[in-house]
């Protein structure tokens, strides 16, 4: 189009007011009480009982989820503050600390346990209700992040993906034994990162800009 004026009326005429979205803070509490809840009913196609909180172990196996909880929202509140543009990573020396402390209280919960390493094979269910739980928590916040896309859609959705395998843990801690084995915590890591590869794969192309 040569005539400028004329261009600048109609985009003038068709622009609409940009809506600021919400805090990173606000958005991963609002995106997480709609991804848990898609997690639990999937995860109802699995078959469980009940963890045992009458257990010894069950201090540790509760302040897991505790942190798991913790790691989960502060995870999510990273994903979508690195989508916005200016943010690199911020604040990682915390996400790094919940994870850390995180493995340090499997670990703990490992260690009184009265089978510590486990047998080859232990964890599949694990991994399988992990896997179970958090792909449509990845749909949710793969949605999630569509809506204001990022600069670093990887490093978004790696993030995203830690907070997901977070969510499950919580979700699986309700129905898992509450005395901790090495080959379970193995397959715990596996099922992390699985579901990271898969928010990685399946939503850089729908959340880059």
């Amino acid at each position: 189009m040569n005539n400028h004026d004329a261009l600048i009326e109609r985009l003038s005429r068709d622009v609409t007011p940009v809506k600021r979205p919400a805090s990173p803070w606000q958005r991963a509490l609002g995106w997480m009480l709609v991804a848990m809840p898609c997690g639990f009913l999937a995860s109802l196609m699995m078959p469980s009982a009940a963890a045992n909180w009458a257990d010894p172990g069950a201090l540790w196996a509760g302040l897991g989820m505790l942190v798991s909880l913790g790691l989960g929202v502060f995870a999510l509140k990273t994903a979508f503050a690195l989508s916005i543009a200016g943010h690199k990573l911020p604040q990682w020396r915390w996400l790094a600390a919940f994870s850390v402390v995180w493995l340090l209280v499997e670990l703990l919960q490992i260690t009184s346990s009265g089978d510590p390493v486990g047998h080859f094979g232990d964890g599949i269910y694990c991994y399988t209700f992990m896997m179970i739980a958090g792909i449509p928590m990845v749909v949710v916040v793969v949605a999630a992040l569509r809506l204001t896309r990022s600069l670093y859609p990887a490093g978004s959705l790696a993030i995203a993906g830690l907070g997901i395998a977070a969510m499950s843990q919580i979700i699986l801690g309700f129905c898992h034994p509450v005395a901790g084995e090495l080959m379970d915590l193995l397959m715990h890591l596996a099922a992390a990162i699985t579901l990271i590869a898969i928010a990685v794969l399946a939503g850089r192309r729908w959340i880059a800009i």
